[in-house]
């Protein structure tokens, strides 16, 4: 068995590979790894792991410079997962690609390395044994899989309350949900994702983000679902489609408008959507552990839990001596360290 290296976001045999194992998730497709590259002004890459006649295991990876050297991700920006991704078990190939990705930061001379395993994959226990780290950062991942029936009323039957209770006053209230990929929608939707991020010091995605959503992703692969009340946008939310699953990306709402409870009709529009398209799964992505109220939320919406883990090897020590907001300045977007490690003012 080799480990080879590619340089770039993948081509074809890489995407069929990866969407050969049904549990694989948005952030380890090669139109994702463009997306965040370009945004990011980051590069990104492979660690192919091949024996005499097929590939037995890939790893995305993305990487950052910054003022204390590099740092390699996978995968990097907003709680993306990354890790290995199989079509079919093999551990060898699994642990050496983990030991290539972290011997080839410390190669580059990396501050430090992360990788964020797959919460479908329910592997933690492999990583813990397999990475080398020196940090652990925990996130709860939940999840709601669609009924089999892939029927409107099973769904509905899933959430508890105030859910469908929210469901019913939007319906009630006049509230009217469409999808689009339109320019309008987009611009709708980070107006008032920045008001919202500038109302509570929030670090928010940028313009650039959403343009380039636009301008490189397949309109098959994200969509934006829009309420409206008397033909006026009220409330929006970016989703993005991969293989079985459904990324729960960015949700928004005027302030004023909070009690229509639009955005609780604008998801289960969505999540019916999904389901008539193919789709299993909707990933509401990672809660920190402290996120009392936001794990609440999630959950009402009959979602499991899928712990996932973020594993850190630090090659630089000077790295925990900045500050949070210097790593964030310095590593935009990037997994460096856990900010309770730092002991930077």
């Amino acid at each position: 068995m080799q480990i080879e290296r590619i340089d770039g976001c993948g081509d074809d045999e890489l995407k069929d590979y990866v969407l050969s194992n049904p549990r694989s998730l948005l952030y380890s497709s090669p139109d994702y790894l463009r997306l965040i590259s370009e945004h990011l002004n980051a590069e990104s890459g492979w660690l192919v792991a091949r024996n005499a006649r097929e590939i037995q295991g890939v790893l995305p990876v993305a990487k950052c410079n910054g003022s204390l050297g590099p740092v390699f991700n996978s995968f990097a920006y907003y709680g993306s997962n990354g890790a290995v991704v199989q079509r079919d078990a093999d551990e060898d190939a699994k642990t050496a690609l983990i030991h290539a990705f972290y011997a080839d930061a410390k190669d580059a001379g990396a501050c430090s390395a992360t990788i964020i395993n797959n919460p479908l994959e329910q592997d933690g226990e492999f990583y813990a044994a397999n990475a080398n780290h020196d940090y652990l950062d925990e996130r709860i991942g939940q999840i709601t899989h669609f009924p089999d029936s892939k029927e409107g009323d099973d769904l509905f039957a899933m959430f508890s309350n105030p859910r469908p209770r929210n469901i019913r006053k939007a319906i009630k209230d006049g509230v009217e949900v469409s999808a689009s990929n339109d320019q309008s929608s987009l611009e709708f939707l980070y107006n008032v994702h920045f008001e919202n991020m500038q109302r509570i010091g929030g670090l928010g995605k940028s313009w650039d983000f959403f343009e380039k959503v636009k301008s490189l992703m397949p309109e098959d692969t994200w969509s934006i679902h829009l309420a409206t009340m008397e033909g006026q946008p009220i409330a929006a939310l970016l989703l993005f489609y991969f293989n079985k699953t459904v990324e729960y990306f960015t949700p928004v709402i005027l302030a004023e408008h909070r009690g229509t409870q639009a955005l609780a009709l604008v998801i289960f529009e969505a999540m019916k959507d999904a389901m008539l398209r193919g789709y299993d799964n909707w990933n509401w992505g990672g809660t920190w552990l402290s996120q009392g109220g936001v794990y609440d939320f999630k959950k009402r919406w009959g979602t499991s839990e899928h712990p996932y883990y973020y594993f850190t090897q630090v090659f630089n020590q000077d790295v925990l001596s900045l500050s949070k907001a210097v790593l964030v300045k310095d590593y935009l977007g990037f997994y460096v360290v856990p900010f309770d490690a730092l002991k930077g003012e």
